[in-house]
């Protein structure tokens, strides 16, 4: 049975294009929360061949200090996101991944 270390099983690093402009809001205990929209385009090797990898997934951010790194952050913006991915349940009841940002850093 292989043991489990949450903290390094759910990890993500996504890099690619804001799409959306950042919603930002407050949880009525006072954290601050951003949300936008990645969307990431590649060219992978999959079984020795290349296959195009496209995707779009939803950013939550959470935390003062984080939510004020994403200011700057607008529709075009390229970045780098690393954290951890759980499920969301949408108004219309489907379950989505969302990635939940624990680092941004900006490539130019």
């Amino acid at each position: 049975m292989l043991k489990s270390n949450s903290s390094i099983d759910n990890r993500l690093s996504l890099m690619g294009v804001v799409t959306h402009e950042p919603k930002r809001s407050k949880s009525p205990n006072g954290v601050e929360h951003c949300r936008f929209w990645l969307e990431h385009r590649s060219e992978q090797i999959e079984s020795g061949l290349p296959r195009q990898a496209w995707l779009k997934m939803p950013i939550q951010v959470s935390g003062n200090q984080l939510v004020e790194k994403t200011q700057s952050i607008t529709v075009g913006t390229q970045l780098l996101i690393v954290g951890f991915i759980t499920s969301h349940k949408t108004n219309n009841g489907l379950h989505q991944l969302v990635l939940h940002a624990e680092q941004i850093e900006f490539i130019d």
